[in-house]
């Protein structure tokens, strides 16, 4: 029987605000942590490294895409999820999120329309000092990412009263969205390392099963 070798999950982390104290950075260093806990390798991405200009069609015209957008496409492709922290502007995710989001859209081949995209899970969070915690952005956060073809699983959490709602270590103060948000990155690194695993657990069931067979079947333990 040939050796099969499962791979933890691989997720970024995106914050769509890149002011300095960010409430919505805050937040996704403290779902980076919950998640790295769980086993996944993680990635924080820091967006204010990846300088791109408004999206512009004639721009990328003459220009093609941007190197920080390479890079980027790059660098989020091979994840296995993105957890999406964004402010509430309007009530819509930030100009930089959405610009971002747009270059990212772009410059993939022929017949791989959303190639960065393609297999991706997401959850949405939001932060603000406000009662609602941004809590307007996430739907608008979850229909663009779902349109650009990501799998944007039901779980989400909106921080309201961000001046406090950290505590010195970083993890929320309040224990009700602390376990919201732990749920959530379980329900993330559960499917992301469902999805990073999908060809070996699919050649595991096949050297288990002969055509036809159903059951229980014994499976030697192995570290992931």
């Amino acid at each position: 029987m040939s050796s099969i070798a499962l791979r933890s999950p691989q997720i970024a982390f995106i914050s769509g605000s890149i002011r300095s104290g960010s409430f919505n950075t805050q937040l996704v260093v403290s779902a980076e942590r919950i998640a790295s806990a769980l086993g996944a390798k993680t990635d924080i991405i820091d967006l204010s490294s990846f300088e791109l200009p408004l999206y512009n069609q004639d721009l990328e015209a003459e220009k093609g895409l941007p190197p920080a957008a390479v890079d980027l496409k790059a660098r989020l492709g091979k994840q296995d999820a993105w957890v999406v922290a964004s402010p509430e502007y309007n009530g819509f995710p930030t100009p930089l999120l959405v610009n971002t989001f747009t270059w990212l859209s772009r410059g993939d081949p022929d017949g791989q329309m959303y190639a960065t995209f393609a297999g991706k899970s997401a959850i949405v969070l939001s932060s603000s000092p406000g009662a609602m915690g941004g809590m307007r952005s996430l739907n608008p956060a979850r229909t663009l990412l779902t349109n650009l073809g990501v799998n944007v699983l039901a779980p989400s959490v909106a921080v309201g009263g961000a001046f406090k709602a950290f505590d010195a270590s970083g993890d929320l103060v309040d224990e009700r969205q602390q376990k919201m948000l732990h749920g959530a990155m379980e329900s993330l690194v559960h499917t992301a390392r469902d999805v990073a695993n999908r060809e070996a657990t699919c050649e595991l069931v096949k050297q288990h099963l002969t055509a036809g067979e159903y059951g229980s079947v014994s499976v030697a333990g192995s570290d992931v």
